[in-house]
């Protein structure tokens, strides 16, 4: 099948009211995982390649990993940009076949974000593109507090609505990811999320809402944020988390080989996506 971009995902999604997970991936393991669930479930997806795992195995070889898997998998796959930082990043995803890309100009003030984003609007709508950007700082949760993240630090990074309605209807964006009280990181579901914020945001603009951090999200949370416009959950820490301890399992285990212990990792991920597809109602939408 061949690679799809947000707004055909969420075209769908919008209209059979489901969402779609965008999951974290780091290397082979993780891609594999990933399309697995995405193929058994019959579900859209969408790869996810953030800065952390380029600088640990490179833009170019991610991207050849993911778009073989893509190409050759039975589902909608969005091949995506996460946090890109940088415009000079977008620009050799795009040219290296990326479907979608984010630009995270978050930590700017709003009229250099605009600004940066209008700019990468351009550039990727240009290729059939999609693009995401951010308004609101959702925080790490090591940077944040270390063991614990107190509301009232949340609050002061949250997006406010006349802010993401003014940045959306000046750059043009296909989706708008939001801060209303996810952090990046957090390993336990803890996060509480500020809905009446996420309503005013809703209904302020136009284009379908992401959360990112969503490691830290109650099952009961993910349907209600869906009901209010969110339509793609960004999921990284829950499939390292069980990574790392089916690897190490597997090493303590004295399993036979390299390759045996890896393979429980790859499992490990691909039951990780199978739960949250079905949290997210998106199996047999593809």
């Amino acid at each position: 099948m061949s690679i799809a971009n947000l707004k055909e995902i969420f075209t769908k999604a919008i209209k059979y009211d489901y969402a779609v997970g965008a999951f974290n991936v780091h290397n082979l393991e993780f891609v594999e995982g990933v399309m697995r669930a995405a193929d058994e479930l019959f579900s859209p997806v969408i790869i996810a390649i953030a800065p952390i795992s380029i600088d640990y195995a490179g833009l170019e070889p991610l991207a050849a990993i993911t778009k073989i898997y893509a190409e050759h998998s039975n589902v909608p796959t969005v091949v995506h940009l996460d946090h890109g930082g940088d415009i000079e990043t977008v620009r050799r995803s795009i040219l290296l076949g990326f479907s979608s890309v984010m630009y995270d100009g978050s930590r700017y003030p709003i009229d250099e974000n605009i600004k940066k984003t209008r700019e990468v609007v351009k550039i990727a709508h240009d290729e059939n593109v999609s693009v995401e950007g951010e308004i609101g700082i959702v925080g790490s949760f090591e940077e944040l507090a270390g063991d614990e993240v107190s509301n009232e630090q949340l609050q002061k990074l949250y997006t406010r609505p006349e802010d993401a309605k003014r940045f959306v209807e000046e750059t043009g964006v296909d989706a708008l990811a939001v801060a209303v009280g996810t952090v990046h990181g957090m390993p336990m579901q803890k996060a509480q999320i500020d809905f009446q914020r996420l309503k005013e945001i809703h209904d302020a603009i136009t284009v379908p809402l992401v959360f990112h951090g969503c490691t830290g999200l109650l099952n009961e949370d993910y349907q209600k944020a869906m009901g209010l416009g969110v339509k793609k959950f960004n999921i990284g820490t829950r499939l390292i988390i069980e990574f790392k301890e089916a690897l190490q399992s597997a090493i303590e285990r004295d399993e036979k080989t390299l390759f045996t212990c890896l393979k429980k990792g790859t499992e490990a991920v691909f039951e990780a996506v199978k739960d949250r597809i079905m949290v997210l109602k998106s199996a047999d939408k593809a």
